[in-house]
């Protein structure tokens, strides 16, 4: 079998010795053409399996930047007090923080109010621990006094005079 010759290559030949004869210097080599960019695409990336990929943002998480934020201002302590009334039930027990309430914390002082004068009195014998318990939680000297009070006993004081009265007869709880 004959190989016939290709007329393509037999032209392109002819060509480059046409212009070799000329003196003109032949092209480099022509590079591979480059990846064409494919149109921009509506809608949203998808994977392999068809959902969307996520997001390759490198932004930091909420916590982060609110934990940074705090200490870059100095709101531990507030912070930490503000746990301490959140989580009052957790720091003392179920049981004595149906009866107990934190009113307010004002100069590392907690002030706490009771449902009676007996919860009263047995919060100020455990005050010691609560204090250990709460410095476990949150750290020392978020919190180093206890100030507690029974309950708010009523006023029947009408108007803008009166007179001392004999002073309270119960107290109510």
């Amino acid at each position: 079998m004959s190989e016939q010759p290709d007329p393509v290559k037999a032209a392109f030949d002819a060509m480059q010795q046409a212009a070799k004869r000329r003196g003109a210097t032949p092209l480099p080599p022509r590079k591979p053409a480059a990846k064409k960019t494919l149109p921009p695409r509506i809608g949203r990336p998808t994977g392999r399996d068809g959902r969307r990929r996520r997001r390759p943002l490198e932004v930091d998480s909420l916590g982060s930047v609110l934990g940074t934020e705090i200490s870059r201002r100095g709101w531990e302590k507030e912070i930490a007090g503000g746990w301490v009334t959140g989580h009052w039930d957790e720091l003392v027990g179920e049981k004595i923080a149906q009866h107990t309430a934190v009113e307010m914390i004002k100069d590392k002082k907690l002030f706490i109010t009771c449902d009676s004068t007996a919860w009263a009195t047995n919060l100020r014998m455990m005050q010691r621990q609560i204090l250990q318990v709460i410095a476990e939680k949150v750290g020392p000297n978020i919190i180093v006094e206890l100030k507690i009070f029974g309950p708010k006993t009523p006023s029947w004081r009408k108007g803008p005079l009166h007179v001392k009265g004999r002073g309270p007869r119960d107290t109510f709880g």
